[in-house]
């Protein structure tokens, strides 16, 4: 859009004024783009996170059910003795700052049942001196030995558990306190604050307000950096567990592949034994309350109540009462409610946590003589926003999240004295511009700019219509089933599109932005000048396909269940008939699998899942039942000749069509083989860590077949699906070891996983 033109360009005050309205009016749609932008991240991690939650308890079921693996806890390495001597041999180096906090004593007994490292391990030096060499490395893309990053993280552990749960932290006379919000990774950004803030001294203290890892490449290094930081000067450096401390949370979110790629699972383990200690909350200046998601929004909630909160090891942190676990929940996952008139607290769409109104905030400051909540957990445009009339802020540090938003990112900054936060006193960048910073040229350089966001979306939506492709076909299939309607059959119209993914998904984001990006061309069919979806089709696209031994296995699979449905042919259409008892003319699904299991032992390669796929597929309208006529119709045996001359029975799943339509209704075998696919690409990520944490305890990268066929039997038993038979299981693991050693190359395996039908 051009700018206005002025009638007169002679007269400069006039067109001074035009060019500024129009730039006005330009920077406010930009900000109300970036603003939308980073609501739709925003709401696509809200759903992820609500589905991580989903999951934890079937990782719980999972290890459960293993009670072998890696049972030994990571400590025996970092034991009191050997961490007391790198602690007081830091000391010796002339470190003021080196821990000596006596009531650490009682708690490295309990730190030291969490650590497994049998050697001895020697802490580096952490002289100031040696930190700015540490950070001149890791700016040149460096990063940790293993061996060093284990007893930093070992050393850190001791510090963290010599710690309350809520530690007290006041800026000197004539110093500050700087308060940084989430990084996730994004280590560029952390170099970008100590270069323009400083490094952490008596005057110049830090609190880093969680979210350290995940989303971004980095969390490794700028997690041992600060527990660098912390065994150099304890008493400067305060950090605050947020909810991507949580190990079910990194499971997913990237960070275990990231210590997987840079080190091995072991460090992966040792992260999390440090992160179990780290402490809720900070209070500076005796009036700001700095949490990573929010106050417990129970009546009454203290301070005092908050620093006997038990860290450590998860088990330790459920033997408490029911209302001490749920603040647990409340202060890591918690969001403020959007609507700014909302009082009291309702559950957030995180899955975790609560979403709390302005009453809730002014309790919780009356009662304990604060000021203002400073809390983090949110990517907001601006670095720093602020609700419940000014009572609570958020603040945010990863510029740019993850490479694809616009927001910026921004710390505050607390003189002594203060509990407001002071606008001249805070920081607030776009993109951390500062010399040697990561080459940051290359980081930025990679950036795709506005359609980055749109990219980063639809890759998530992806994600989701795969995990609830059953439940978008059964809402658009009822939605097509509704009298009088003016479209024509198979297609829906862009907005019943978006509100069917809205509705399903329980994502609302503005859909047309990535219309094109989710949707084929082929797939869309302009009716009366308007573009409309056909959603089979579009759905289809969205079918997860194995590959390699797995496609090969589940191509066997279902050619054995064919194969048993064919020399059953006329049995199988007797038994329906003799199933129909009472003369309705329809079937029903439990007498359908009862039936087969009595009358056709030919299927029972078939597990009950497996029947139910076949039956899913031939009740086509979702009634529940299946019509006689219908089902014969349905079902039908032709012969084809191969190329041998010889002739076979194929089975063809009926699919005629209206005139001048097309159909796409699958097969029962490929409605079989979309499942199995599904059980592998849905929980790729938990087959990944269990093998890690389990199966793999010689870090050999493969494992035997009896122990491939159990992490395989868990996992289907544990998601409820039983589509995996034990013949099955076996043909499987046949199929995986391609050598014939009797073990299976895991990475191969996983490689074969699946993939998403459609290109995009």
């Amino acid at each position: 859009m051009g700018l206005e033109r002025p009638s007169s360009l002679g007269n400069d005050n006039t067109a001074a004024v035009l060019i500024q309205a129009a730039f006005r009016r330009h920077q406010k749609r930009e900000e109300e783009r970036m603003r939308t932008n980073t609501m739709m991240l925003e709401t696509l991690e809200e759903a992820s996170e609500a589905m991580i939650n989903k999951r934890s308890g079937l990782l719980r079921v999972i290890n459960s059910k293993l009670s072998g693996g890696l049972t030994q806890k990571l400590s025996r390495g970092m034991a009191r003795l050997r961490l007391a001597s790198a602690l007081g041999r830091t000391k010796k180096k002339g470190d003021d700052n080196a821990p000596a906090n006596a009531e650490a004593e009682e708690d490295v007994e309990k730190a030291e049942l969490e650590s497994d490292n049998d050697s001895p391990t020697e802490l580096p030096s952490l002289s100031p001196s040696a930190l700015e060499d540490i950070m001149t490395s890791l700016k040149d893309g460096s990063t940790f030995s293993m061996i060093d990053a284990l007893a930093i993280l070992g050393a850190a552990m001791v510090v963290f558990a010599g710690e309350d749960s809520v530690n007290f932290v006041d800026a000197t006379e004539n110093g500050s306190v700087v308060v940084v919000g989430d990084l996730h990774g994004q280590l560029h950004d952390l170099m970008f604050i100590f270069d323009q803030k400083g490094m952490p001294s008596e005057d110049n203290k830090y609190i880093f307000n969680g979210d350290l890892v995940d989303r971004g490449n980095h969390g490794c290094e700028i997690a041992i950096l600060l527990c660098a930081l912390k065994v150099a000067y304890p008493k400067f450096v305060f950090i605050n567990r947020g909810n991507h401390e949580e190990a079910f949370i990194n499971i997913y979110s990237g960070f275990e592949e990231e210590c997987l790629g840079k080190y091995d699972h072991k460090v992966f383990q040792m992260f999390h034994r440090v992160f179990d200690w780290l402490p809720y909350a900070c209070v500076v200046n005796s009036g700001v309350f700095v949490i990573h998601g929010g106050p417990p929004c129970d009546e009454g909630a203290t301070i005092e109540d908050l620093r006997t909160l038990p860290r450590g090891q998860e088990g330790s942190r459920q033997e408490v009462d029911e209302k001490r676990t749920r603040w647990y929940k409340d202060i890591i996952w918690s969001d403020p409610h959007p609507e700014g008139s909302f009082l009291g607290s309702t559950p957030s769409h995180r899955g975790a946590g609560m979403l709390w109104g302005k009453d809730v905030s002014h309790r919780f400051l009356e009662m304990n003589d604060l000021s203002i909540i400073l809390r983090s957990h949110q990517c907001v445009p601006g670095g720093i926003e602020t609700c419940h009339g000014g009572k609570c802020f958020t603040l945010f540090s990863a510029s740019r999240y993850c490479g694809t938003g616009e927001n910026k990112g921004a710390v505050l900054v607390f003189k002594h004295g203060e509990t407001t936060p002071q606008p001249a006193n805070a920081l607030v960048w776009s993109v951390p511009m500062s010399a040697n910073l990561l080459g940051y040229e290359r980081i930025r350089s990679e950036r795709k700019g506005k359609e980055a966001v749109n990219d980063a979306v639809a890759a998530q939506a992806r994600e989701y219509i795969i995990e609830y492709k059953t439940e978008l076909y059964a809402h658009w299939q009822e939605l097509e089933a509704q009298p009088n309607r003016p479209a024509k059959r198979g297609l829906i119209n862009l907005y019943e599109w978006a509100t069917g993914l809205t509705a399903v998904l329980k994502i609302k984001i503005l859909w047309s932005r990535v219309f094109d990006k989710l949707v084929k061309e082929e797939d869309i069919v302009v009716v009366r000048g308007k573009r409309h979806v056909a959603w089979k089709t579009f759905l289809a696209d969205y079918t997860v396909q194995l590959k390699g031994g797995c496609k090969a296995w589940q191509d066997d699979v279902v050619s054995r269940i064919t194969s048993a449905v064919l020399q059953s042919g006329g049995d199988l259409l007797a038994a329906f008939e003799e199933m129909d008892a009472d003369k309705s003319g329809e079937i029903s699904k439990s007498e359908f699998l009862s039936a087969v299991r009595n009358s056709l032992p030919a299927l029972s390669v078939l597990s009950d899942a497996q029947l139910a796929a076949v039956w899913d597929a031939f009740d086509a309208d979702n009634s529940g039942s299946v019509d006689f006529d219908e089902f014969k119709n349905m079902l039908t045996s032709s012969m084809t000749a191969n190329s041998t001359g010889e002739h076979q029975v194929g089975v063809r799943w009926s699919t005629q069509a209206k005139e001048g339509e097309t159909s796409t209704e699958m097969s029962w075998e490929k409605n079989l083989s979309e499942s199995l696919g599904r059980l592998f690409y849905s929980h790729r990520q938990e087959l990944h860590h269990i093998w890690h944490t389990k199966f793999d305890l010689d870090e050999s990268k493969s494992l035997s077949k009896e122990d491939f066929i159990q992490m395989l039997r868990v996992l289907d038993e544990s998601t409820g699906k039983h589509l995996l038979s034990e013949e099955g299981l076996v043909a499987l693991a046949d199929g995986m070891d391609t050598d014939g050693n009797g073990r299976i190359d895991f990475k191969e395996f996983c490689v074969s996983m699946g993939r998403i039908a459609g290109t995009y």
